[in-house]
């Protein structure tokens, strides 16, 4: 081995080892933001089932009413971040139509990311 080079494979490890750190990272943030939109989307569907049952049991009142109520009544015990309702609809008369979004952060400091997911849920 020639002695210019000597350390040359430790020069590879580290930028092998530091692009694999990236990936991981990068990974595990799309995944945690994966896993937001599944969260967001299951959160809307149940509250437009919670909309519609409540429409359909409740004599006064109209669906954006309903739906406001119902809101600030259940909203608090999630934590997702700048939850908004962006759409509410009633449907050729039975299937409420709903749209929520709310602001996804990063978990990763080193992939610093925030993005507005909005996610549709039906409910006949």
């Amino acid at each position: 081995m020639i002695s210019d080079e000597k350390g040359s494979a430790l020069i590879w490890f580290v930028f092998l080892v530091a692009i694999l750190c990236l990936i991981v990272l990068t990974l595990a943030a799309s995944i945690h933001q994966y896993l937001f939109a599944r969260e967001l989307t299951d959160f809307a569907e149940q509250f437009a089932v919670a909309t519609k049952t409540r429409f359909q049991t409740e004599t006064a009142g109209n669906l954006s009413q309903i739906a406001n109520s119902l809101l600030t009544e259940i909203a608090p015990r999630y934590s997702f971040s700048d939850l908004q309702l962006k759409s509410l609809s009633m449907e050729q008369g039975e299937t409420v139509r709903v749209v929520f979004c709310s602001k996804w952060n990063s978990p990763v400091s080193a992939v610093q990311a925030t993005r507005t997911i909005c996610e549709l849920a039906l409910a006949r």
